[in-house]
């Protein structure tokens, strides 16, 4: 047996293998916990009811009807195929439940969930969980330790691109006691990859073993989570209801969540249904995605009668990338990184802002935008050490220059900027000829087709598009139905497109699937530009490696500025917060989660609220209320 096992717990746990015959002797590990942080010490003591951002006694009751854009046509949501419905492993409505939950008032905790403890090794090589005794599927049989072993072998072989990089640190998981499972990693330095698998959804082995679970299927699924689905309408409607027995209903991390009793997602095939739809209460609220229309179109009666809310609530969560251009790095015309900076300088974010979006967002200057990751000046003394081994790789401006985006005077024509496009142009082999920008050589015109999901996308393109044919670049933008964008992005067949990156406090594992070589030429990954970089690559396993907030912070500052001044993404723009719009019938817990809005696993359905709008909505569209 090795050293180090701290107390008669872990021994005790130590034998359980022996007794099974299942596996081999664990290494060192610390005491047992109700959760696990990345750094720090954890907010909540294991004897702790609820979370501070709920309501522990919110009533559960009612309906809330969500819009969805698109369609649907399976209800497997693990596997790639197929267009997944909505409801399945959402945060705010699941019909699954995780391992751990993570906690919304702090960086990076997570709390227990399935599993009663946790106890990771000290040198993270493992992790192991200990599921509640009381935890049951929804037709009664409990959850095993035998259906998370089976949910990590079926999403490993089967699961969509970033979960198999997810888990590709991943050796084996394995039963180590009757309500017990261990997952064993490779090359782990931090917690993060035992965060990863916290989040797991599980699925039960007993329904999914007599069938394909590679498959697309409209059978409703079997769950042990809040909701399950009772009700679908393929490719139209999706209805979920609460348990009324859900077996985790009071444990702490559930306790005043998930109080909607009926969720309804219906599908509509254009963004302006949908604002329609919500006018006239089909649709009781939703996350507004369009800053003009935020800004112009809610001037409708429900709004001035005040039966309808605007709601722009503020969290401290890092944005990250946001709203980027993407350009596809497989194509040799866009490996030149003069090429990407000539697209960049004639980007006139200031104009699309003030005229498009009403002012509403700034700029992005970092990949981890809004948070302490996010470099600062010019490369501190730690990060100078992670930069200097690759300083004859990457670009000289990072050591001496502070990146800044370009910016123009927000007139609509950035005359300067322009020149500066066109000079990189030709530094890098482009040449006017005829008003067509070419290749100096092979005479190849330059051009390029952004693909989009989204008319308000095109629209936001717009500029841009008209920017660069001044530069003689035939620029295309086509607004696709959301299936074959997916399917166009995921094999690479786009010129450019819209990206964002959203973050967390603790960055790790998911860059690779982000910005890693490895996810570059894999169909359907994150990494929609294909960057393949190696320096980026060794700076990415410096952040997942990182042992601390320092070591950690100076790895995404590195990071950060590689990607920046490569130009591997043109920084787009991040809002000041969420803009939610919904009929007043909504409750929210007094106090606000610092990194969610808590929409709406933690707002619950007033009766009286509800009461009153259902007797005034017949006058408001029947035009007997005030207002237009």
């Amino acid at each position: 047996m090795k050293p180090g096992v701290r107390n008669i717990t872990a021994i005790l746990r130590l034998l359980w293998p022996l007794l099974l015959s299942v596996t081999a002797p664990l290494a060192d590990a610390s005491e047992k916990s109700h959760g696990l942080s990345f750094f720090g010490d954890l907010k909540y003591p294991a004897d702790f009811k609820h979370f501070e951002y709920v309501n522990p006694d919110a009533p559960k009751g009612g309906t809330m009807r969500q819009a969805q854009l698109g369609n649907f046509d399976t209800l497997n949501d693990f596997i790639r195929k197929g267009r997944k419905a909505a409801g399945l492993n959402d945060t705010s409505v699941s019909i699954y439940d995780r391992l751990m939950a993570d906690a919304d008032d702090e960086p990076a905790s997570q709390y227990g969930w399935l599993a009663e403890t946790v106890e990771l090794a000290d040198d993270y090589s493992w992790v192991a969980f200990d599921l509640r005794r009381e935890a049951r599927w929804h037709d009664g049989e409990p959850v095993t330790a035998d259906d998370v072993v089976f949910t990590f072998n079926q999403r490993k072989e089967f699961g969509d691109p970033s979960t198999k990089l997810r888990f590709r640190d991943v050796a084996k998981a394995e039963k180590t006691g009757p309500s017990q499972v261990t997952f064993h990693f490779k090359n782990a330095t931090s917690p993060k990859q035992a965060q990863v698998i916290a989040r797991m959804h599980i699925i039960p082995e007993h329904y999914w073993r007599e069938r394909n679970f590679n498959e697309t299927t409209l059978e409703i699924p079997l769950g042990s989570g809040p909701y399950r689905v009772v009700e679908v309408d393929p490719g139209h409607t999706v209805t979920l209801e609460l348990v009324k027995d859900y077996w985790g209903r009071d444990i702490p991390v559930n306790k005043g969540r998930y109080n909607v009793r009926k969720v309804v997602y219906d599908y509509y095939k254009d963004e302006h249904v949908i604002h329609e739809a919500k006018k006239v209460g089909a649709v009781d609220g939703n996350q507004e995605g369009v800053a003009k229309r935020w800004a112009t179109e809610y001037n409708f009666p429900g709004f001035q009668q005040g039966l309808f809310i605007k709601n722009l609530i503020v969290t401290e969560r890092p944005w990250g990338l946001n709203f980027g251009v993407a350009f596809n790095l497989r194509k040799a015309k866009f490996q030149d990184v003069r090429v990407r900076e000539a697209l960049a300088t004639a980007y006139d974010f200031e104009w699309s802002n003030r005229v498009l979006y009403h002012s509403f967002y700034e700029r992005v200057d970092s990949f981890f935008e809004n948070s302490d990751l996010a470099h600062v000046g010019l490369p501190s003394k730690e990060e100078l050490a992670l930069l200097e081994p690759f300083r004859d790789q990457i670009p000289p401006r990072v050591f001496t220059d502070i990146y800044r985006p370009s910016l123009t005077k927000g007139y609509g024509y950035a005359r300067d900027n322009l020149l500066r496009a066109a000079q990189l142009f030709r530094e890098a082999g482009w040449v006017v000829r005829d008003n067509v920008l070419v290749n100096e050589e092979t005479g190849e015109p330059f051009t390029i087709e952004f693909i989009t999901v989204s008319i308000y996308l095109e629209r936001a393109m717009m500029p841009f598009v008209n920017a660069v044919k001044r530069l003689g670049i035939d620029c295309q933008v086509r607004t696709i139905e959301v299936s074959q964008y997916i399917n166009r992005l995921g094999t690479h067949d786009f010129g450019g497109t819209i990206v964002s990156y959203a973050q967390t406090l603790t960055p790790g594992i998911e860059l690779r699937n982000y910005w890693g070589s490895g996810a570059a030429t894999r169909q359907y990954s994150r990494n929609t530009a294909g960057i393949a970089d190696p320096v980026v690559d060794q700076l990415i396993e410096k952040v997942i490696g990182a042992r601390s907030r320092p070591q950690l912070i100076a790895a995404t500052h590195a990071l950060d500025r590689v990607l920046l001044w490569n130009y591997y993404l043109t920084p787009g723009y991040w809002p000041p917060g969420y803009r939610y719009g919904y009929w007043d019938k909504f409750e929210r817990p007094e106090t606000q989660a610092r990194f969610r809005t808590g929409f709406f696993d933690t707002w619950w359905i007033d009766s009286a609220k509800a009461a009153k709008l259902a007797a005034r909505m017949g006058a408001i569209n029947s035009g007997g209320g005030k207002g237009e």
